[in-house]
């Protein structure tokens, strides 16, 4: 009887709560407008999204504009400076890198102070991340976890993809990051040991078991560097670069790894990171600077709608011809979701103030804005939130909308 008794206070404190926060209901206003999720179905897929488009419409556009900035940071600890950095621009995602790590028992303290704090309203988790695709690029290679290079794996088996794969993300989440941008899908030869082969098929087969196994290990996955980076003779980390092939070339080839993972997996479990290549035969602006590549290619064609992330814009093959003020106006009107900015902290206000400008001004629409941010929201909610913190959060979004 005690049990039955806090059943039903339980479902009368929900109900209190779903007419606080959608209104009266229909009948008191004499209308038929759709009811929200009901109190025992909140913690379903429908109410999640529900949820998801609650608390981006709640936010203010200060917090909106945070969640789609992705920002590296200086140092081993969380200084002061670097806490009002994160703070004054409501981020929603950290990168690490090998000059923030020196032991596992730091990098654990550094992510865990990072968690912690408070950069928007509703305490959303921190997309906290590492470049860790094995081989060359491996942060902290004499403390962590370091998997052989993609062109070392693609000698033997696809299941060894997985193998390396799923230790790499075990360990990463151990030193408490959520998010790993890797694997790489290009297709080359010329890439230092970065790519699982020279065919569509090898990356294609190999690739798709490195994004098991990190899926597998509990952390979210990257496939980059869309639409695929491997034909480029020029490093995009310093200056620019151009792939001059046809279209068809292109649609036929490198875009079959990125395909087949977009078909076979949730688009919640990973992200889709835009390259800095120019494609002539597309569009004369870089991939993820490109409406034509971004929302044509990706989003209609391929019908991705999970979250895209620019690479980073400090990088020379877009930086030296967008000022900090114009690329993350430009990247948020061809489609990408977050603005990844690595190294200086100036500019990476520069870009945030920027873009909140553009959305004020009309020059960034609010509507495409809170696209972005909700997919953002959904995603945390969905993989890095239990049913207790989705259901206080629920809480905190009715009290918002009573008040």
């Amino acid at each position: 009887m005690h049990i039955m008794k806090k059943q039903l206070t339980l479902c009368a404190t929900l109900l209190c709560i779903m007419s606080l926060f959608f209104g009266c209901s229909a009948a008191e206003k004499g209308t038929n407008r759709t009811a929200g999720p009901a109190a025992d179905n909140w913690a379903t897929e429908k109410g999640l999204r529900q949820l998801a488009d609650s608390v981006t419409n709640k936010m203010t556009l200060e917090e909106k504009i945070g969640q789609m900035m992705f920002v590296g940071i200086h140092g081993t600890t969380l200084s002061e400076s670097t806490k009002n950095n994160l703070a004054s621009m409501h981020v929603g995602g950290v990168i690490l890198f090998d000059r923030n790590m020196e032991s596992r028992e730091q990098v654990k303290t550094l992510n865990a102070a990072l968690k912690d704090l408070t950069l928007n309203s509703y305490r959303l988790p921190l997309f906290l991340s590492v470049d860790q695709e094995g081989g060359l690029v491996t942060r902290m290679k004499q403390q962590a976890y370091t998997a052989p290079s993609a062109t070392e794996i693609s000698k033997g088996k696809p299941e060894d993809a997985y193998t390396h794969a799923n230790k790499t993300g075990n360990d990463i989440r151990e030193l408490g990051f959520n998010l790993d941008f890797a694997p790489v899908l290009d297709i080359s030869s010329r890439m230092h040991g970065r790519t699982y082969g020279t065919t569509p098929q090898q990356v294609t087969s190999f690739g798709e078991q490195a994004c098991r196994g990190l899926r597998d290990s509990g952390v979210l996955f990257t496939i980059k560097h869309f639409p695929g980076m491997g034909r480029s003779e020029t490093d995009p980390h310093t200056d620019k670069s151009v792939v001059n092939v046809p279209q068809q070339t292109i649609l036929q080839e490198d875009l079959l790894p990125f395909r087949h993972v977009i078909d076979q997996y949730p688009h919640h479990q990973f992200m889709v990171m835009a390259g800095h290549i120019r494609y002539p035969a597309f569009d004369a602006k870089p991939a993820s600077l490109s409406p034509v590549i971004l929302k044509q290619m990706l989003r209609s064609q391929l019908g991705y709608q999970g979250i895209v992330i620019t690479d980073d814009l400090d990088m020379g093959a877009v930086s030296e011809g967008y000022k900090p003020e114009e690329i993350g106006i430009v990247a948020i009107q061809a489609g990408s979701d977050i603005l990844l900015s690595c190294h200086d902290p100036e500019v990476q206000q520069r870009i945030y103030r920027s873009t909140l400008q553009a959305v004020k001004g009309g020059k960034l629409s609010l509507a495409d804005i809170d696209a972005s941010v909700r997919r953002i929201v959904y995603c945390k909610l969905k993989n890095f939130t239990v049913i207790a913190q989705r259901e206080k959060l629920y809480k905190e979004t009715a009290e918002k909308e009573r008040t």
